[in-house]
């Protein structure tokens, strides 16, 4: 009895779209099995994991597509954590690249404790994430369905309204569609149809995200990150989506880093530089940071004071990149001291 509570059991999961090789890995014996399932018998998948002798800790290879898995396993598992695929590679040195070797090399880290772990958000924050997404993703629609309006009617020299929606192109179409070729009101009628159902979409998805931030868990953190100049309701949604839990990141440099807001540095013998951006994190946070900021210019003094410094020596569009990363940095800092954003006083 005391040999068998002496085992450990540790399992590396090596993922892909059609399969999964999963090893399951003793430190204490030695002892290793390794199992390929079909990802799409979910129900042996369920089975062969809830089945695994205990305790046990399973470790998920970081894809892009890991998130169905992790679901399925969190109530069968005794402990779930998610992988590094990249730095767990790199601390593979030469082995053979076969799923395999990859699903063993996690096992074999997760047992001895160095297995890079990635952060993988509990349900409610991917559910906020999911719906942020789509909604940003619509938006990106919505924004390309306009340039193409915009293009035909300013290639018959009829540019419109600056501000342009569904309702507004309506309006033109009903004024002007008897100076346009036919063609072209037919495309512009299309344009309609597309953005009066993406409009729809926004506006339930908009809603959507309203009650899921009134929920408790993400209304006290919302109400401080909607307290900076620029940040509305999606800016909000989207920061508490991509970032989860501020308190996982103990220092500043930690969170610009995530948000892909560190410079490139090159550094060779005598000469160092340092270079763009290096966009390594979660698009969706830059790009909404990134509106904000312009927001933020317009709005306050003190952020555009800071915007004009900056914008003299590096250029507009460096300066809101800057601005961008310091509005994470200040939500940071606001979320850890409980504090909103104040605008400092100018005497």
């Amino acid at each position: 009895m005391s040999t068998t509570l002496a085992h450990r059991w540790s399992v590396g999961i090596d993922l892909h779209k059609d399969t999964l090789t999963a090893c399951v890995y003793c430190s204490c014996c030695g002892e290793v099995r390794f199992q390929k399932l079909a990802c799409r018998s979910r129900k042996q998948v369920a089975e062969f994991f809830a089945s695994l002798p205990k305790p046990h800790v399973v470790a998920i290879e970081a894809v892009g597509f890991y998130r169905w898995l992790w679901e399925m396993l969190e109530p069968l598992v005794d402990k779930l954590v998610l992988a590094d695929a990249t730095q767990a590679r790199a601390l593979a040195g030469r082995r053979m690249k076969t799923d395999r070797e990859d699903a063993q090399n996690i096992a074999e880290l997760l047992a001895c404790g160095r297995l890079p772990v990635a952060y993988a958000p509990d349900f409610e924050v991917q559910v906020l994430r999911d719906c942020s997404r789509q909604r940003n993703a619509l938006s990106r629609q919505h924004a390309h369905i306009l340039c193409r309006a915009k293009s035909v009617m300013n290639a018959n020299n009829r540019p419109g309204p600056a501000r342009m929606d569904s309702a507004r192109l309506i309006r033109y179409l009903k004024a002007f569609e008897h100076k346009l070729p036919e063609r072209h009101g037919r495309y512009l009628w299309q344009c309609v149809d597309q953005l009066v159902l993406i409009e729809r979409q926004l506006s339930h998805l908009e809603h959507e995200l309203e009650r899921l931030l009134a929920r408790p868990n993400f209304a006290p953190t919302a109400a401080i990150v909607s307290s900076f100049p620029g940040v509305g309701l999606v800016t909000a949604a989207t920061v508490l989506a991509e970032v989860g839990d501020f308190g996982r990141f103990t220092y500043r440099k930690a969170i610009t880093r995530y948000g892909g807001f560190d410079p490139r540095t090159f550094d060779s013998a005598d000469k160092q530089r340092t270079g763009h951006i290096s966009k390594r994190g979660p698009s969706n946070l830059r790009w909404v940071l990134g509106q904000a900021a312009w927001t933020a210019v317009r709005l306050d003094p003190h952020v555009k004071r800071i915007w004009l410094r900056i914008s003299r020596k590096a250029g507009k569009k460096a300066a809101i990149v800057a601005i961008a990363r310091r509005l994470l940095l200040w939500m940071w800092r606001a979320v850890r001291t409980g504090q909103p954003y104040r605008a400092p006083v100018v005497v």
